[in-house]
Order: C-alpha cells, then sequence, then structure tokens
C-alpha cells in the first residue's frame, strides 16, 4: 500500500543551494535545512549573513553558523538512501544499477552486460530472466536451523505485508492530520493578514480625514482672521485718509499765514483774517464730526482644547485584543457529550 501522494526521496536529502545531497545538514529555526558549507559560503558573500533563500525572513550570522543543529533525520536518511542505491547495483560489476534477477541464481541481480556475460554457458541459460520488480524478497534464515533459509515464507510474508499496510495507514493518518492543521493554520495566517491589512486601511482613511479636517479647520480659522483683520484695517484707513488730507490743508494755511505775515503785508494779512477764521472753524467742526473707530479684540475660542483633543487622539485607535466569546449553553452541551464523536444542537 503505497501513500496517494507520493514523496521523492530526492527532494528530501537533496539541498536546494548546491543540489547536491545534504553534506552536513543544518536546521535552521524556521525549520528549513541546508549543508552547513552552504551556509557559510553564502553568509561570506553577503556581509557574514545568511538569509533562508526561502524568503521567510530568517537570518543568521555566520559566527552562529556553528550552533546550529545537526538535522539527525535528514543525515540518517542521506546514509539510508545511499545505503539502498548501493544495494540495487549490479552484484557481479558493482559499478552500474541492477536491471534483472534471475530464478535460479538466488539473491543475486545483474545489469543488462553482466546477466549474458554470467549466462552464456549451455546450463546457466535454462535460467529464466526476471526484471528486478518481480524478485522475490530475500529469504531469512530458519530460527531453528540458522544455515538453511525459511522453505514455506508465507505466513511471514504475510505478517510483513500486514506490517506495510499498518504502518502505512498511520503514515496516511498522520499526513492528513498534518496537511490538515498546515491549511488551518494557513487559514488563519491569511485572515490575521487580513485583519491587519482592513485595520490599516481604517487607520489611512480616519487618520488621511482627519488630517484633511485640521486642514481645512486651520484654513477656515486663518481666513476668518485675515477677513476681519481686513475690515478693521479698511475701518481706520477709511478714518485716517480725510485726517491726512486736513493735516495737507492746515500746512496749506499754515504756510500761506507765515508768507503773508513775514511779507508785513498787513492789509492783506487783514482782508484775510476771515478766510482764516472761516478755515479754523470749519476744520474743527469737521475733527468734532470724525468719530474714531473702535478696535475690537478677538481671541481664539477654545484652541486650547486642541491640546485636550491631542491627548484624546493618542487613547484613539489602541490595537487591543476582542475579548473570547462565550456561550456558557454549547460548552455544557461539549462537556456533557463526552468522547461522542457527534454533538446533538437540537
Amino acid at each position: 500500500m503505497a501513500f496517494s501522494n507520493k514523496v521523492r526521496v530526492e527532494d528530501l536529502i537533496t539541498c536546494v543551494i548546491c543540489q547536491e545531497l545534504f553534506d552536513d545538514p543544518r536546521l535552521l529555526s524556521c525549520s528549513h535545512t541546508y549543508c552547513r558549507k552552504c551556509i557559510e559560503q553564502t553568509a561570506s558573500a553577503n556581509k557574514d549573513q545568511f538569509e533562508c533563500p526561502l524568503h521567510d525572513g530568517n537570518k543568521i550570522l555566520e559566527k552562529d553558523t556553528g550552533s546550529l543543529p545537526l538535522n539527525q533525520g535528514i543525515r540518517e536518511l542521506v546514509e539510508l538512501y545511499g545505503s539502498t542505491q548501493r544495494s540495487n547495483l549490479c552484484t557481479n560489476c558493482r559499478l552500474v544499477v541492477a536491471e534483472y534477477a534471475c530464478d535460479t541464481c538466488k539473491n543475486e541481480k545483474f545489469c543488462s552486460e553482466c546477466y549474458e556475460t554470467v549466462h552464456t554457458s549451455p546450463v546457466m541459460q535454462k535460467h529464466q530472466r526476471l526484471p528486478t520488480s518481480q524478485e522475490l524478497p530475500e529469504m531469512p534464515p530458519c530460527e531453528k536451523h540458522p544455515r538453511k533459509q525459511l522453505e514455506y515464507w508465507c505466513y511471514t510474508y504475510g505478517v510483513t505485508k500486514e506490517f506495510e499496510t499498518k504502518i502505512n495507514i498511520n503514515f496516511q493518518g498522520i499526513q492528513s492530520s498534518l496537511e490538515y492543521r498546515i491549511k488551518q493554520a494557513e487559514i488563519l495566517i491569511n485572515a490575521v493578514d487580513n485583519n491587519s491589512k482592513s485595520n490599516q486601511k481604517k487607520i489611512t482613511n480616519i487618520m488621511t480625514l482627519l488630517r484633511e479636517t485640521i486642514d481645512e479647520h486651520e484654513e477656515a480659522m486663518r481666513q476668518q482672521i485675515l477677513t476681519i483683520e481686513k475690515e478693521q484695517k479698511k475701518q481706520l484707513e477709511d478714518y485716517k485718509t480725510p485726517l491726512k488730507h486736513e493735516l495737507q490743508n492746515l500746512n496749506i494755511q499754515k504756510v500761506t499765514f507765515e508768507m503773508l505775515f513775514s511779507s508785513k503785508n498787513y492789509i492783506k494779512l487783514l482782508q484775510t483774517k476771515q478766510e482764516f477764521d472761516d478755515y479754523v472753524n470749519k476744520t474743527n467742526g469737521t475733527l468734532k464730526s470724525l468719530q474714531m473707530p473702535s478696535r475690537t479684540e478677538y481671541y481664539l475660542e477654545e484652541l486650547g482644547q486642541l491640546q485636550f483633543i491631542q491627548e484624546k487622539i493618542k487613547q484613539c485607535g489602541r490595537y487591543v485584543e476582542v475579548p473570547p466569546y462565550h456561550n456558557a449553553q454549547l460548552e455544557k452541551l461539549i462537556a456533557e457529550n463526552g468522547k461522542k464523536q457527534t454533538l446533538n444542537l437540537k
């Protein structure tokens, strides 16, 4: 009985780096195995650091390669493979893999050339050639007569086949269990990955929205300040402009009066007295009518709350474990069900 999913022994005992049978196989913490010399050579070529070629992120420094544990199981498998290969060689030349067995030459296997050479005599030509796949199993010695081989093999052969069948069934059970658990682990890994990506996307979305809100609010606050500043300045400029005009008129009147007075043209000075009096009265009236605009002071309401909000933001989005859900009724049913294979949920 064989496994439904055949595993090639060569795949298990070949180093993926050198593509040769493992030599001093060393086990990494990621469960992958490589030849020690391959690990050391790769590390030397990569700044004294070896990174697992299967891209699982596992790294080790060259100085730590000696502390890597020996993969005893793989080494024993390599040795078993070597002895098996040697046992399949032609028993005559010991150079090439045997292709044929003989119905008479017990426990002998031959390559095609050696079979013809050994069986050239007429007596030997009566022997029947058999493919190695049809070779009868080697007979063990009789327990009571160690110098003789067993003559009745059926019971022992049957026990051996039964043992093989039982072992293969057990192997298949373990393989199914391992494959199921690996699949479940992969499902959980994907779930963890999806959960992480989903939460990261939520963070990106909310932080983008928060930044947009902050930027928009900042722009609105600044624009409001600039608008009020512009309005207040305009009111003050509107008040200041006629004052500057009156100041210019005053300077004209002063210069005119000084010129007349310095010329000692008192007649002309007396003639213009009324004009000066009218100017003074008019200007005083204008100054009285001009109302000084008040400056309104503004402040940023609740701006200090942003510091409080800043602390609150730091408390938002903490990555916490989802509390387990307990179904007391279901747990009671499972406990009462004991070791039964089925559970009645009705």
